[in-house]
């Protein structure tokens, strides 16, 4: 075989890891005390990037402990992957269509595996095969 040549198993190896570029974007108002997650790792600052694997599940989850009702709450500006933006376009597919949250409790958001099958089907493109 000629040494520039690639054979059929090497064409089709795709190296899935960090091919998912997650950007997070949060606005803390007021006083709060809360536990932030996304994918496992504690988010403590008010802007997170992370790179995790193609076939992956994204889950962005905000346990609000305590606030000052009335005047605090944290708002997602946004959350996107590759540069398409999810968060607040889709807000209405969390467990509490908001992205700004003001409520004691647990509000999550999660994208199944593929993340390109999911965006496309929410979008309205059709699906990918």
């Amino acid at each position: 075989m000629h040494p520039n040549m690639n054979n059929f198993s090497d064409i089709t190896a795709i190296d899935t890891a960090g091919q998912l570029s997650i950007r997070l974007q949060l606005q803390f108002r007021g006083s709060t005390e809360s536990l932030i997650t996304l994918n496992g790792h504690v988010i403590r600052s008010d802007s997170v990037d992370l790179e995790i694997n193609l076939f992956d599940p994204i889950k962005l989850s905000i346990d609000l402990l305590s606030f000052n009702e009335g005047t605090s709450g944290i708002e997602i500006q946004t959350l996107t992957v590759n540069g398409l933006e999810v968060l607040p376009k889709y807000q209405h597919l969390a467990s509490k269509p908001t992205n700004y949250i003001d409520q004691l409790g647990i509000w999550t958001f999660k994208i199944p595996p593929p993340f390109y099958v999911w965006y496309h089907t929410t979008t309205g493109q059709g699906w990918i095969a």
